[in-house]
């Protein structure tokens, strides 16, 4: 039936795989806010715009890199990118420790960590295009939204364990050591993707199959100057500005600007990355499921348009409200709406972009980490602004208004996205088992 995988499709697998390498991708990355808020600023004297710095230096390699991965990607293919993700970022994770471990003086240890963290910003860089290639060759057509949105999702899990789980390891070990042990486990999962994902199996059978093949320049940039793919890029610069502020700088709102402590700020932050999560998942499953009546450009940008919106507008309210609990539900519904977007987003980058859909989805990741690399760094610098002008009781508050407002503007942007213009794809492997029963 189409739409359902083939009898023995390896589909079944392949997504809880990818979840597990975006879960552990993403755990990896916010570790350092983890390790800056609650250990790296105290301890050796540092200022938050420094620490701002160490999180933008791996977005800035990461948005760097995007567009040679995402080449690359259409290349090799996504299963090799996804190996050299693995095993890179278990050497830079490392590594992060190690910087820990062989300086204490606070200028040297914030140098080896913009180093280190850099890098496993670029070796980074090839792993969303690359899940959402591998979506969108081996998942049947009508499934790609709800398995973006699984695999999203479980950047959200990874974030949200990081809390508690590299919390209470360096509570057991300090920071450095806590890294070195998270540089191994990445370790296995790699030998995991490596030793789960044969080549036979989830590999293009056939040339007509999204055949690896080094895009040449003159098509490449015939996609990238398409409208829609500049339009989802764009807005996803927009999601990235707003949704890297939940990533970074709301565990250190909660325990430092409301006072709440360390316990409740690991608490809230957990619950608000689990209910972006959900809302990946629950987006995803509503793209799929749009009515058919509505035209292809309203049923694949309604859920994103939206999501964004009412998340921008429903997080201002939350921030100029006096009481904790209530700015938490608030935070915690307007990372839902966020996150609900995100399995449109890459599914339609990928349809776009066609037999280049890694170079596009790599182009739109990187406009998304634009966004996200300067909110890490703009957010305290607008918060130290607005204090001068305004008062330190709302600085905090207006900074992070801004960002609600960006969401709301990016949801505008979805207007110009017309998935019919990835028309020209080939077919996936998925859908050749559905509808070719002779092969």
């Amino acid at each position: 039936m189409p739409g359902e995988a083939a009898p023995g499709h390896p589909y079944g697998r392949l997504v809880p795989l990818l979840m597990l390498v975006v879960a552990l991708g993403h755990f990896n990355r916010v570790g350092m806010s983890v390790a800056g808020a609650e250990r790296i600023i105290s301890q050796y004297g540092l200022q938050p715009t420094q620490m701002g710095k160490v999180y933008s230096a791996f977005l800035l390699c990461y948005t760097l890199a995007m567009l040679p991965g995402g080449w690359l990607l259409d290349r090799f293919g996504p299963r090799r990118m996804l190996m050299t993700f693995g095993f890179g970022s278990a050497l830079f994770v490392a590594l992060t420790g190690c910087v820990g471990l062989a300086f204490h003086e606070g200028r040297a240890v914030w140098l080896g960590l913009l180093l280190i963290r850099s890098l496993l910003g670029a070796v980074n860089a090839p792993l969303h295009p690359s899940a959402a290639r591998m979506v969108f060759q081996h998942v049947p057509t009508t499934s790609r939204s709800s398995s973006n949105g699984l695999v999203t999702s479980a950047a959200c899990l990874g974030i949200a364990f990081t809390y508690y789980g590299l919390g209470k390891l360096m509570d057991w070990a300090d920071w450095p050591i806590a890294f070195i042990v998270c540089g191994g486990l990445t370790l296995a999962i790699a030998v995991v993707w490596t030793l789960g994902t044969s080549a036979a199996m989830f590999s293009p059978a056939a040339p007509r199959v999204l055949a690896n093949a080094a895009p040449d320049s003159f098509s490449v940039f015939e996609i990238l100057g398409r409208r829609g793919v500049i339009c989802i890029t764009l807005s996803y610069a927009a999601l990235g500005y707003f949704q890297y502020l939940f990533f970074y700088w709301i565990e250190y709102y909660f325990e430092t600007i409301q006072q709440q402590g360390v316990d409740v700020a690991r608490r809230y932050t957990t619950l608000i990355m689990l209910t972006m999560g959900a809302g990946m998942v629950c987006g995803g499953w509503l793209t799929d499921r749009a009515p058919a009546s509505l035209s292809p450009r309203l049923r694949r940008g309604l859920v994103p348009l939206s999501g964004m919106m009412a998340s921008g507008l429903i997080f201002e309210l939350g921030l100029f409200n006096s009481d904790p609990r209530i700015t938490l539900a608030a935070f915690a519904l307007a990372a839902a709406f966020l996150g609900a977007c995100e399995g449109a987003f890459w599914t339609t980058a990928v349809e776009l972009g066609g037999r280049f859909g890694g170079t596009a989805g790599g182009l739109m990741n990187a406009g998304g980490n634009v966004g996200g690399t300067l909110s890490p760094y703009l957010t305290p610098l607008l918060g130290a602004y607005f204090a001068k002008n305004f008062g330190d009781d709302i600085a905090w508050r207006l900074s992070l208004a801004v960002a609600g407002a960006v969401s709301v503007l990016g949801a505008l942007l979805w207007l110009g996205v017309d998935p019919g213009h990835g028309a020209d794809s080939p077919p996936s492997k998925a859908d050749s088992l559905n509808n070719d029963s002779g092969e």
